[in-house]
C-alpha cells in the first residue's frame, strides 16, 4: 500500500496529511523513503507533534517536492490555550522555487462531534497565522468533517464571508469513499490568494486509475477519503 500512497503524493508539489497514528514515529519516514525511491523528484517532510486529548494521538505532516517548494522558517502548532481543538492546527510557511508565490498552510483534522465549533475557529487560526508569519496568503486545508451530520455546509458564508475568503472545494464534491456523498475535506484561502488561485480544483479518485485497479486493492485499503487538490500560479503574487 505504501507504493500506492507514494504514487498519489508524487502527483503534487505539496501534500497535507492528517491522522498519522504511530507511536514509534517511523511510519511517516518509511512513507517518505518510498516516495523518494527510484530517483524520483526528491521530497522532504515537515511533521508536527502527536496531538489529542486521549491516548489516541495523531500527527499532521506536509510532504513537499524540494525542486518546486521551499519551507520558510519553523513550523508552528496553534496555541490553543483554551483547549478548543482536539488536535490543534499545524502551520508552516512555504515559497515556490520559481516565481513570487509564498503562502502559509494550515493543516487541520477536526473532531467530528465538534466539527462545527472547530470550523468556526478556523478564521481566527488563519488570522493568527497571517500575523505570526507576516504573510497574508493563508490556505487552510484538511479533513474538516464539513458536511453531513457534523456541519451544515450551507452556513459556510456565516464563518467565511466571500469578501474575506475563498471557498475552494465546492459543496458538490464527494470526498469520501462511503456510498453517501459528503464534502468532508476542504480548502479555504484568504481573499488575498484570489490572484494566485487558477480557479481549478478537484477530487482525486485514485481508485479509478488502471494501475490501482490492477493491483487488487480496494479504495478503503488506502483511505476512507479521496484527496482534494487545487492549483495556483507561481508568478502572480503581489504581496
Amino acid at each position: 500500500m505504501l507504493d500506492e500512497i507514494a504514487s498519489i503524493i508524487r502527483k503534487f508539489d505539496i501534500v497535507a496529511v492528517q491522522e498519522i497514528r504511530d507511536k514509534s514515529d517511523t511510519a511517516a519516514n518509511e512513507l517518505l523513503a518510498v516516495v523518494n525511491k527510484n530517483n524520483t523528484p526528491h521530497y522532504e517532510m515537515l511533521i508536527g507533534p502527536r496531538l489529542g486529548r486521549t491516548s489516541s494521538k495523531e500527527q499532521y505532516a506536509f510532504f513537499y517536492r524540494t525542486s518546486t517548494v521551499i519551507p520558510i522558517g519553523s513550523t508552528e502548532t496553534w496555541n490553543d490555550s483554551n483547549d478548543q481543538f482536539e488536535r490543534e492546527p499545524f502551520l508552516a510557511m512555504f515559497k515556490t522555487a520559481e516565481g513570487t508565490l509564498d503562502f502559509v498552510l494550515i493543516d487541520i483534522h477536526t473532531k467530528p462531534e465538534d466539527a462545527t465549533h472547530e470550523i468556526c475557529l478556523l478564521p481566527k487560526v488563519m488570522t493568527d497565522g497571517a500575523t505570526h508569519f507576516a504573510e497574508p496568503d493563508i490556505l487552510c486545508l484538511g479533513d474538516w468533517n464539513a458536511d453531513g451530520s457534523y456541519f451544515n455546509e450551507t452556513t459556510y458564508n456565516t464563518y467565511f464571508p466571500s469578501k474575506d475568503y475563498l471557498w475552494i472545494i465546492s459543496n458538490i464534491a464527494d470526498t469520501t469513499i462511503a456510498s453517501k456523498s459528503n464534502t468532508y475535506d476542504r480548502m479555504a484561502a484568504s481573499i488575498s490568494m484570489e490572484e494566485d488561485w487558477t480557479g481549478i480544483w478537484n477530487v482525486l479518485r485514485f481508485d479509478e486509475y488502471p494501475a490501482f485497479t490492477s493491483s487488487g486493492l480496494k479504495a478503503l485499503d488506502i483511505s476512507d477519503h479521496y484527496p482534494v487538490w487545487a492549483s495556483f500560479y507561481v508568478d502572480r503574487d503581489t504581496d
